[in-house]
């Protein structure tokens, strides 16, 4: 069924609540900033802090590496901006990547939107880049993160143990992956 996308900003990938749209580095950099900077969010995902210019070269420097692909997450009923997602280390020899998801906005987390940009995005690279297996990483305290992971299909392979460094201590890191003859199934 086709819907109808014209009130939406580049729409790239539509799904039920949420879509997916190339990120606009001069819009788009001062939200980018300001998430890599909540203390919440960077536990998982930065140490560095980040500002509005740093946040735009960064932006633009990804958009350049075209080992990896990068989507914000917007909302279907207004347009807004509220998370980041994403392929990364995409090797086309062996047809993989390794996926991430942020939800920037608070307020909306547990609410299902990383888990239906997780599926969005899995579509996105089975189906349209054919990845064979795409694997993601979250540290073993983000419970969101790998609970929506799980929720997407992904398996739990198992854990590396103290890999990350925040905060003045070592964290585990959970591994998980999805095969795309695994992602087919669940069509």
């Amino acid at each position: 069924m086709t819907q109808d996308t014209a009130n939406f900003q580049n729409p790239f990938i539509v799904g039920e609540r949420l879509y997916l749209r190339p990120l606009e580095p001069a819009q788009d950099n001062h939200l980018y900033s300001t998430w890599m900077n909540d203390e919440e969010i960077r536990r998982y995902f930065s140490v560095y802090p980040t500002s509005d210019t740093r946040g735009r070269e960064r932006l633009d420097n990804l958009y350049k590496d075209t080992r990896h692909i990068l989507f914000g997450v917007a909302l279907k009923e207004d347009n807004r901006l509220v998370g980041l997602v994403g392929l990364k280390d995409i090797n086309v020899l062996n047809q993989t990547a390794e996926f991430y998801v942020i939800i920037g906005d608070r307020n909306l987390h547990g609410k299902g939107f990383g888990t239906e940009a997780t599926r969005l995005m899995l579509r996105y690279g089975f189906l349209e880049l054919n990845l064979n297996r795409i694997q993601t990483q979250d540290m073993e305290e983000n419970i969101g993160g790998w609970r929506a992971d799980e929720k997407a299909g992904f398996k739990h392979e198992g854990t590396l143990r103290e890999l990350i460094l925040r905060f003045g201590k070592y964290h585990d890191v959970r591994v998980y992956s999805l095969l795309k003859s695994e992602y087919l199934e669940t069509l």
